[in-house]
């Protein structure tokens, strides 16, 4: 196995028992190879794969053993990524002195590194969870550089490290303003502790500092959306620069199909797959969301329809980045007076408030059409108000009259 400029083999040393071999381990670092020694595995002969170096299924531990097998390589590995991100000479033999002796404590960098490159192996990542993951790696650089603190082993980021790094995302200028939101905060919380859990896990990390630490949860501000009156305003409104209407349709279909920018370009370029028609012989648009892969249903309500017709068909729609989006949005929100802070993102915070405080859906009919797997975090797009009690108490009222009524 090849790491970076290292090279990791295993081979068949002969057992005294017959037919058995033990596993060896050398490494090779700029030509110098270097004999690691016995990883103590012993196994048949035949049950040896030596292209792929591991374990084949014939041996019943054969899954436990190509662990173990994986977890020294990533012991070696992190000892040479340790070596390079401190600038240290390299060579096979010093990697087998500091292997023999436990290694140089991994640096949470460093094991975040590898944690990157494992979860990039797995299939059911998707590439938008590791951009998520890798923007935390780079904000937890800048914190660490801040602090002074590099080469911070994973065991020492500790609970008081973790308050330390909430408190800095806090105050760090993000754009105009000071600080990220709670809840991206929390997500950076969580995976940093998922890192380390990882880090223990694999052996690279004696103990886990963050184990048992219950991160707080995140204090959701109200979030943004156009009222029902404001939306009739936008739809009836008709602007004089061609750009501002293009754009205004579009935050139309987000306000009535509750997708993320992704979403809705994802959408249009499978709309032919992906517009279907339900069981009520009515067309829905039926997709798989980008970043959680739960399938989104929502009904093509006549405000898409009339949109889509009047461009000639879902690709033609004039689909713009995501930035200028936002930034016609704004100039549009003050146009027309909207909250200033108006984006694609209001568009789906639109919708939701729409299903639940003036079509009065369920919690459980939202989370269809949102495609999400739970009502945990919704409060970020939406949440009944007192338009829904009024709604319900209505509703209990007129079924209270019909039961006197029959009675």
């Amino acid at each position: 196995m090849k790491i970076n400029r290292m090279e990791v083999n295993y081979w068949l040393h002969d057992s005294k028992i017959q037919g058995k071999a033990q596993i060896y381990c050398n490494i090779t670092v700029k030509g110098e190879r270097v004999e690691i020694g016995s990883t103590g595995i012993t196994i048949y002969r035949d049950h040896w794969n030596a292209a792929a170096q591991r374990i084949t299924k014939h041996d019943h531990k054969a899954q436990f053993k190509n662990e173990q097998l994986a977890a020294q390589e990533l012991q070696l590995m992190a000892i040479f990524t340790d070596l390079f991100r401190k600038e240290k000479a390299i060579t096979a033999g010093k990697i087998k002195r500091l292997w023999k002796k436990g290694g140089d404590t991994t640096s949470l960098l460093t094991a975040f590194d590898m944690f990157l490159k494992d979860v990039k192996t797995n299939p059911d990542c998707s590439d938008g969870t590791w951009e998520a993951y890798d923007d935390c790696r780079k904000k937890l650089i800048d914190f660490l550089i801040s602090e002074k603190a590099l080469d911070l082993p994973t065991e020492d980021f500790d609970v008081p490290w973790l308050k330390k790094h909430r408190k800095w995302m806090k105050l760090i200028p993000v754009g105009d303003k000071i600080g990220h939101a709670d809840s991206y905060i929390r997500k950076h919380s969580q995976t940093i502790k998922q890192v380390t859990r990882w880090a223990k896990a694999n052996h690279l990390a004696e103990h886990n500092s963050l184990e048992g630490f219950k991160i707080p949860n995140a204090k959701y501000p109200d979030p943004i959306f156009l009222t029902d009156e404001e939306f009739d305003r936008l739809l009836k409104y008709r602007f004089n620069n061609k750009y501002k209407q293009e754009v205004a349709d579009l935050f139309i279909i987000y306000c009535r199909t509750g997708f993320h920018y992704g979403d809705l370009k994802d959408f249009i370029d499978q709309y032919q797959t992906a517009l279907q028609r339900g069981i009520d012989g009515k067309p829905w648009l039926i997709k798989e969301r980008i970043k959680t892969e739960v399938t989104a249903r929502v009904p093509q309500f006549k405000e898409v329809d009339a949109i889509v017709e009047k461009y000639g068909g879902w690709e033609r729609l004039p689909v713009k980045s995501n930035k200028t989006m936002n930034d016609w949005l704004k100039i549009i929100a003050a146009e027309l007076g909207f909250h200033p802070d108006l984006s694609t993102k209001a568009g789906r915070k639109t919708f939701t408030d729409w299903c639940y405080n003036t079509l009065g859906l369920t919690t459980e009919a939202v989370k269809v059409m949102l495609g999400r797997k739970s009502e945990k975090g919704l409060e970020v797009y939406g949440r009944p108000d007192e338009r829904r009690v009024i709604a319900e108490l209505k509703q209990s009222q007129a079924f209270q009259e019909e039961l006197k009524k029959a009675s």
